[in-house]
């Protein structure tokens, strides 16, 4: 536990820090998630091509704004903005064939728990033959 009044405050901006910046990269998060599922949507056929612009839009916009605010590289983000315009050109020209893989869920499996093996308890043996005491060192 922190002694000093200046330390004590400074955990309570860290904390705040915190949840604002977890706050923001969750909405990232969101924003990209989107975008892939109307990408794979949009090549699938199930809806307009042009909804897919917006989105793409906010989610580069977002990115940007991470990395200006220090919370991801830059490097990063320009990594993931790079993707997502080659997914939508890809989107746009009719070449994603496939619907995205990270957009969609895998149902959880289930848990099996183990089943407990039946411990037999052995028959004990017959005890060996008495030791001889050791002898006694001068």
């Amino acid at each position: 536990m922190a002694h000093h009044k200046s330390a004590i405050k400074r955990i309570r901006r860290n904390n705040s820090a915190n949840v604002r910046n977890s706050e923001y990269l969750t909405a990232v998060r969101t924003a990209v998630k989107k975008f892939r599922l109307a990408a794979s949507s949009a090549a699938a056929g199930t809806i307009d091509k042009s909804a897919v612009g917006p989105l793409f839009l906010r989610a580069q916009s977002l990115l940007a704004k991470a990395a200006t605010k220090g919370l991801l590289h830059r490097n990063n983000a320009s990594r993931k903005v790079g993707r997502l315009a080659s997914l939508l050109t890809k989107t746009l020209d009719g070449t994603l064939a496939a619907p995205v893989a990270a957009a969609v869920r895998k149902p959880k499996k289930e848990k099996v728990a183990p089943q407990k093996k039946e411990v037999v308890a052995k028959p004990k043996a017959a005890p060996a033959a008495a030791k001889k005491p050791a002898p006694k060192k001068k």
